[in-house]
């Protein structure tokens, strides 16, 4: 079932996707991201309740995901659920999960030493100081709220530019990533070299932009109470090329500092959860008083504030 996912050849969706990642690795560049970025959290924003803007995605496809063509709704209720049922008690501790696990043979044995040896522990361990778990379930409910970016009143950028796996500006695209042998790349100079200093960290690197990036930043403008890995997840989640390589071999580590190489496992657990509770199957919706619950404890009054459209 595992070799299902993530194949970028069935014939029924391949042009599509593949022209999507086309443009994709061809259009963003550093000027156009930094253009996005100014443009998006510049000038006014409107007060909107979290299930209005929910509600708004039953009209969006993710045209660059090979795995589904239902409606972002119903992949958010799967990863939730996913979360909820594989690792969370009904305390809201986490279960018992071994980090190894998470890793395949090819993979452990490239992490650096020390952090394998870091990792020699579960997530509730290595994550000591966090006790309760139920905002990891709020996680996998919005992670993909950033999408509202395809809508009109959001300012209906094309799919290239809100959906598909991430990949840093101003480095060589790693040779992991999706359709890198196509050569889409070579068309995009940003992709051909080579500007960060080792170890200097995601956060001060500029990622092609899309939805994780910009429900993020949504939700540090905004006053939460979701803790500081909430928003890591929800910023680095589409960032396969590092925590989930197509070759096992993790990439763009040269770039990566201590806090990243810590934050890993939760990307790999997260991964997990949001990528193989895809199916054709409808969730229920009874646990709906649940996400609401949830909703209310981590994002006051279950409304945010987002900008305007810019178009």
């Amino acid at each position: 079932m595992i070799d299902s996912f993530r194949d970028y050849d069935k014939s029924d969706i391949k042009n599509s996707v593949e022209n999507t990642y086309k443009n994709m690795l061809c259009e963003q560049t550093l000027d156009n991201v930094v253009g996005i970025m100014k443009n998006t959290f510049t000038g006014q924003s409107n007060k909107y309740d979290i299930w209005e803007i929910i509600n708004k995605l039953n009209t969006i496809v993710d045209e660059s995901d090979p795995d589904t063509d239902l409606p972002q709704i119903v992949h958010f209720y799967q990863t939730a659920e996913e979360i909820r049922n594989k690792y969370i008690q009904t305390n809201y501790m986490l279960k018992d999960i071994p980090i190894r696990t998470l890793f395949t043979e090819k993979e452990w044995y490239n992490v650096p030493q020390k952090f394998r040896h870091l990792y020699n522990t579960s997530i509730d361990q290595l994550y000591s100081h966090i006790k309760y778990w139920d905002w990891f379930i709020l996680v996998g409910f919005i992670h993909d709220f950033g999408k509202v970016l395809l809508l009109d009143e959001f300012g209906k950028l094309p799919q290239h530019f809100v959906v598909g796996d991430t990949f840093p500006l101003g480095n060589k695209l790693n040779k992991n990533y999706v359709y890198h042998d196509k050569n889409f790349h070579k068309d995009n100079p940003d992709l051909q070299v080579n500007i960060y200093l080792d170890k200097c960290g995601f956060d001060n690197v500029i990622f092609s932009w899309g939805h994780d990036e910009y429900m993020a930043k949504l939700l540090e403008n905004n006053f939460t109470y979701l803790p500081k890995e909430a928003i890591y997840i929800i910023r680095y989640h589409s960032f396969y090329s590092w925590h989930s390589p197509s070759n096992e071999i993790r990439g763009y580590a040269h770039l990566a500092n201590d806090m990243d190489w810590y934050m890993l496992p939760l990307l790999k657990c997260f991964q997990k959860a949001d990528l193989y509770s895809k199916s054709d199957t409808y969730p229920s919706p009874e646990h709906t008083n649940l996400y609401n619950a949830i909703i209310e404890k981590y994002i006051p009054g279950k409304e945010l504030h987002i900008p305007a459209s810019y178009i």
